[in-house]
């Protein structure tokens, strides 16, 4: 008799962790569709993105772009401070970009 009324107590328990479970599963849902939709939208804003640094590359920069999320991390060097914080500025005004990180080196003199 004991063993039925443990297992008759744990019955609602398993019940409401499967419901539990259930509702669950939607609210991840829409986060993996965001990050699905960021992809696209990314791969578009480093087109544009890479077209600002193809006109950088005429002061001598060359410089790389990831991005995430409109989020732009800059790489790679370039021949003077004012030349970096150029680039920074231009990307920074492409619609879509959210914020800019530079870790772009200066050239070494010479």
């Amino acid at each position: 008799m004991r063993k039925t009324l443990i297992l008759a107590s744990l019955i609602p328990a398993l019940y409401a962790g499967a419901s539990f479970a259930e509702q669950s599963q939607p609210a991840s849902a829409p986060a993996a569709e965001r990050h699905a939709a960021a992809a696209p939208a990314d791969a578009e804003l480093g087109r544009q993105v890479n077209e600002v640094l193809a006109k950088a590359a005429q002061l001598g920069a060359k410089v790389e772009a990831q991005v995430s999320n409109g989020d732009v991390v800059l790489s790679g060097t370039a021949p003077s401070q004012e030349a970096i914080s150029r680039i920074a500025e231009e990307v920074s005004r492409v619609p879509g970009v959210k914020s800019v990180r530079s870790q772009v080196s200066l050239l070494p003199a010479g």
